[in-house]
């Protein structure tokens, strides 16, 4: 049987009229005529008598309205059933950004939704400024966020980890003879809360939530949040950058083959920072990956 015929029949045993159950079906009369047939068809009787009174039920026809009423609405909750479920079905996505890519996204996919019933889908975002990630962790467009401590936000850290940080120097270059007072001057400059001789506060939030590459001069040259123009201004401009540890597994191994890594002994805090506004069902995900982001 084909439901759309038993509709036709319900609205037509409604208004007993076929202009306007035509109307409201938003077919010709003629198709209603063929849909209604071939119900008469399939069952082998009359649904309706035709005569100068107008169109009127037999009582074959009222029997099968309350039957066909109540088989509809069978159907009509199976589809809400069906999309109901077809939306519990569909991928989660989960959004997670750092300002620099200190995590294997491949093992973390792995590792979080290996054997997981949840269909979830992970979003690695890198590159975003601290603003950027409050008002999108604010909003509930982003889930978490690892961002370097401390900060100033009402949202407090999830998780703390703590990441050394290294120097990138262009292979044979003279860097390292400057490696003491580099130290000093570097440390000093990633207090992301410093004082100038006015004892007035100094932010270098900005500082830590990017790459800041500087010449043989300690001067600034560029601050970007794009990990292949720290590597050409290294490599071309005989610059040098200090980023955390495991930034390094994310450069292609053929620009790793020029660049000098020299490790140190200063290190810096994340913290993990999830939005107000995560959905229940990434709940457990959003949980799992806060547990994982410093061990992958």
């Amino acid at each position: 049987m084909d439901i759309r015929n038993l509709k036709a029949f319900i609205v037509l045993a409604e208004t007993l009229n076929y202009h306007k159950a035509s109307q409201i079906l938003h077919i010709s009369q003629p198709a209603l005529t063929k849909k209604v047939n071939a119900l008469e068809a399939e069952f082998g009787a009359l649904l309706f008598s035709r005569g100068p009174g107008g169109t009127r039920l037999t009582d074959f026809g009222q029997k099968t309205f309350e039957n066909a009423q109540k088989l509809l609405g069978h159907f009509e909750q199976f589809q809400i059933q069906v999309n109901h479920d077809l939306q519990d079905d569909a991928p989660h996505y989960l959004y997670v950004s750092s300002c620099f890519p200190i995590y294997d996204s491949g093992k973390m996919e792995e590792r979080i939704f290996l054997g997981r019933k949840e269909k979830a889908v992970l979003v690695l975002i890198t590159g975003l400024t601290f603003e950027q990630q409050m008002n999108l962790l604010n909003s509930g467009l982003l889930h978490i966020a690892i961002v370097p401590l401390p900060l100033t936000s009402s949202l407090m850290p999830r998780k703390i980890f703590t990441e050394k940080l290294v120097y990138l120097f262009k292979k044979g270059s003279d860097w390292l003879r400057h490696f003491t007072a580099l130290s000093a001057e570097m440390a000093s400059l990633y207090q992301l809360i410093d004082m100038d001789e006015n004892d007035i506060p100094i932010d270098f939030t900005d500082g830590i939530n990017a790459f800041s590459i500087y010449d043989n001069s300690m001067n600034l040259m560029l601050k970007t949040n794009d990990i292949m123009v720290m590597i050409e201004l290294i490599i071309k401009r005989n610059g040098f950058s200090l980023v955390p540890e495991k930034v390094i597994r994310s450069i292609p191994s053929q620009y790793l083959d020029l660049l000098e890594v020299l490790k140190t002994d200063m290190e810096i805090d994340f913290g993990i920072l999830w939005s107000p506004v995560i959905d229940y069902e990434l709940i457990n995900e959003t949980e799992l990956l806060s547990s994982l982001i410093d061990n992958v």
